[in-house]
């Protein structure tokens, strides 16, 4: 259990944005572009960690193997509007498709975005008739990605479900 977040400063920012453009630097290469000793760089990491405000993972760039020249992987976007008190249900359902690479919760009263990445469009079709068949779908939407314009892959998933589970978790058990 985490009594608290610490406090963060400028260089813990500064270090965080440093691995989210590149997570394969070395505490020594971060040190030295920030004016800092490597053990600064190396004991700011393992706090932040700790307490939960950094993870170092990999990610997946999905945005690469959708445009012309690898055919085979379609990006669908699903807008879903929730009936009241179903909002938990329809996220379990929708986090139960292998297709939903991600999902967030929207800023529209009871409203998911799912982000679907389908090798056809017989597999979007296919994903879309699941969604409709989820009980509490009051409303869906479905958008497929023509061409990438600009994605960066370091903005990943702040946080999965999961996370934020666990992080309430914790926040409950404090006294």
């Amino acid at each position: 259990m985490i009594d608290q977040f610490p406090q963060t400063d400028e260089l813990d920012r500064q270090i965080a944005e440093a691995l989210a453009d590149d997570a394969r630097l070395s505490f020594r290469k971060i040190a030295a572009d920030l004016g800092v000793t490597e053990g600064t760089v190396r004991g700011r990491v393992k706090r932040l960690q700790t307490a939960g405000l950094l993870k170092l993972v990999p990610i997946v760039d999905i945005a690469r193997g959708l445009d012309a020249t690898n055919a085979g992987q379609h990006m669908m976007f699903v807008t879903v509007k929730c009936a009241s008190g179903k909002l938990d249900a329809v996220r379990e359902g929708l986090l139960a498709l292998p297709e939903v690479r991600a999902l967030y919760d929207a800023n529209a009263a009871l409203r998911l975005i799912a982000i679907c990445v389908l090798p056809s469009l017989e597999d979007a079709a296919a994903v879309t008739n699941r969604v409709l068949a989820l009980e509490g779908i009051r409303e869906a939407e479905t958008e497929l990605v023509l061409q990438t314009v600009k994605y960066n892959a370091a903005i990943g998933p702040i946080a999965t479900v999961e996370d934020l589970r666990w992080m309430d978790a914790s926040i409950e058990d404090q006294p």
